[in-house]
């Protein structure tokens, strides 16, 4: 948005210099990305946040440089000038939710010319073309009022005047001088036999104000945002007025508008009112009530101000301020501040007025606040980074997915209740992710198209799902691994380390046949399903062109942090440990975890440890039978354990091994 300082001195008396204006501007939030010197103006171009309609208006950035410099804005407003009534032709709105209000004022026996200087330079200034008197200004007044105003040519309009939808494949031919095939999409104003305007984007050719022009008919509406953002997406525009529009506009500016623009009509065009006619209903907006509380204000901002300073910037922002009590106040937010809904959002207007640099540093302190799903969130964010350095410790990198996700791709992987977006910016992005698994996929594809191998990622993000309340949004986390080696195993055993890092006790992992996976299992934590691991299927894996084998696991985070318990650290033993190997053969349906139960429970304490040292498989080993070295280590904290305690602890184990069902000693 530009605006020029001389423009602003319509509203305001300006003594401080363009550049110190700029800087308060910016420090205040209206950030000042250039300031230029054309002739004798300067020219300040800002970038207008979504929430800010009224700094789409040289009012509105007038009433914020008076609150910057301690001052209150002076606003002439037009006199509302209603009579005589236009009865020659009626005002017809199909549907109220796409237009509330049309308000319509016929000039006649107006001059095309050339604008006076004054006006082209605020215009040229702004950032507009300097066209003709006439056009300029309905540029003037939208660009002071912030409302988008249009001239027709009276005399090319054929009949009543109707707001509506488009009628598929209709034609409309823009001032742009393109043709464009209208949807049902596209609102539009249109007469008894064609279209005059796409309706708060562009005027029609057929209806444009040219020199040759006597009578003007002026538009003055009140449009639906979202209606006006898909119509201008829909015909491919992006214009001044479609800007303002899908960002709302004032009904009450509206009609000074629209009057200012009649009078300066009459004044430079030499033309007259000749009849005044509205439809709809002008819309009510109520001013919000907002109870603050001073002693809340000053914690929020860790400083200690006054009534009376809150009292007074409050005011210079065009609130009400009503006293209740010592500690007590009520704000009227402005009809013109659709953003103002919460306490918190008037403590952020007293403070970037006050100035953020004058409130006292201090170091920042975190509250837990619980929500709907059961965790802190500032206990969240550190458990997140805490894991995050723990899984670099393993090896793995992680990485960072989009979460907007193709329909067609979650689809492919049997996802059927995805949450859909309902204005995506691509057919390719549609859809909330509802897991990590196709992030994963896509990552490692890219990564194994540029020969990189060996690959061990992680990712730790939200997913959205469709839940009986509505709609669900989780914290998980997903590890992959392809390459040599067996991942399967790899990723198991990365589960296990962190399950043992949080200190959760009592999980294990069970057999299970997953969508989309072999070899899979769940991960069970207190008897509940808290994540899986698994071979990404060979279907999969070719429907989407991978190039190896690929691992996936995918776990619960929130669960994690509430199943996580605190840690207690022992003594090392300084006696030595001591290791016996014992040559198994195990039959294939016999779980290990049989083999797990029968060491620790004939050990009596003294277990260090155990691992698989090695593996065998030759021609004199059946099929059915899995061969390994195990190694258990064995130590005391007392003593130093004798190697006749030793046998006999591994005796007692060999002999406990032998008599399981499925296991042969070596």
């Amino acid at each position: 948005m530009r605006f020029s300082l001389n423009f602003i001195k319509e509203f305001l008396e300006v003594k401080v210099s363009a550049q110190k204006l700029a800087s308060l501007l910016t420090m205040a939030g209206m950030e000042v990305e250039r300031l230029e010197k054309l002739g004798g103006d300067w020219v300040f171009d800002i970038e207008v946040t979504s929430n800010r309609y009224d700094w789409l208006s040289i009012l509105g950035i007038a009433q914020e440089a008076a609150a910057c410099l301690n001052k209150k804005a002076k606003v002439k407003y037009p006199l509302l000038l209603k009579k005589p009534l236009l009865k020659e032709r009626k005002i017809i709105i199909e549907d109220s939710k796409d237009c509330p209000l049309y308000i319509a004022r016929v000039m006649r026996d107006i001059t095309i010319n050339r604008s006076p200087s004054w006006l082209g330079e605020r215009v040229l200034n702004c950032g507009l073309n300097s066209i003709n008197n006439i056009v300029d200004i309905t540029n003037y007044s939208m660009l002071k009022w912030g409302n988008p105003l249009h001239a027709f040519d009276e005399d090319k309009i054929e009949g009543n005047i109707y707001i509506r939808r488009a009628q598929k494949e209709e034609l409309f031919a823009g001032i742009d001088g393109k043709q464009r095939i209208l949807q049902k999409e596209n609102l539009v104003i249109a007469d008894e036999k064609k279209v005059i305007a796409l309706a708060g984007v562009m005027g029609g050719k057929n209806s444009e104000v040219d020199k040759n022009t006597k009578n003007v008919f002026i538009e003055a509406a009140i449009f639906s945002p979202l209606t006006i953002r898909r119509s201008a997406r829909a015909a491919g525009l992006d214009t001044e007025s479609s800007y303002r529009f899908q960002r709302r506009v004032s009904a009450d500016c509206l009609e000074y508008a629209c009057a200012e623009a009649s009078k300066l009509i009459q004044d430079l065009g030499g033309g007259r009112l000749s009849g005044y006619k509205e439809a709809g209903r002008k819309p009510m907006p109520v001013r919000r009530k907002i109870a603050i509380s001073l002693i809340q204000l000053n914690t929020f901002l860790g400083d200690n101000f006054s009534l009376g300073i809150v009292k007074s910037i409050l005011s210079r922002l065009n609130f009400t301020v009503k006293n209740v009590s010592r500690d007590k106040i009520f704000v009227l937010v402005p009809c013109s501040r659709f953003d103002i809904k919460r306490e918190v959002d008037i403590y952020e207007e007293f403070a970037r007025i006050y100035g953020y640099e004058k409130i006292r540093p201090q170091i920042p302190f975190l509250v837990s606040q619980l929500r709907d799903t059961g965790y802190p969130q500032a206990g969240l964010y550190q458990f997140k980074n805490d894991l995050r350095n723990f899984l670099s410790f393993l090896g793995l990198r992680e990485i960072i997915t989009y979460s907007i996700e193709g329909g067609q791709d979650l689809t492919k992987l049997g996802e059927r209740n995805a949450i859909n977006i309902l204005n995506p910016l691509r057919e390719q992005e549609n859809v909330l992710r509802s897991g990590l698994l196709l992030g994963m996929i896509k990552s490692i594809k890219y990564n194994l198209n540029r020969a990189k191998n060996n690959l061990r990622f992680f990712e730790l993000a939200n997913v959205y799902k469709v839940s009986e309340d509505g709609y669900q949004e989780k914290p998980c986390l997903s590890l992959a691994a392809t390459g040599e080696g067996d991942n399967f195993f790899y990723l198991k055993g990365a589960m296990e380390e962190i399950l043992r890092y949080l200190n959760t006790k009592a999980f294990q992992f069970k057999e299970a046949s997953l969508t989309n996976f072999t070899h899979a299992l769940e991960i069970i934590v207190n008897k509940k399903r808290v994540g899986f691991l698994g071979k990404l299927d060979e279907k999969i894996k070719k429907m989407f062109d991978l190039k190896e084998n690929l691992f996936f696991a995918q776990l619960d985070v929130s669960f994690l942090m509430q199943s996580k318990e605190d840690k207690s650290y022992k003594p090392f033993s300084p006696y030595p440990v001591i290791f016996r190997d014992i040559s198994i053969a195990l039959r294939k349906d016999i779980k290990f975890k049989q083999i797990e139960n029968i060491i620790r429970e004939n050990t009596k304490g003294y277990l260090s440890g155990y691992y698989i040292v090695s593996t065998y498989q030759g021609k004199d080993l059946d099929e059915n039978l899995t061969a390994f070295t195990l190694r258990i280590s064995y130590q005391s904290k007392e003593k130093t354990l004798t190697s006749h305690e030793v046998d006999s602890l591994h005796g007692s184990i060999r002999e406990k091994l032998n008599e399981a069902e499925g296991v042969i000693l070596r």
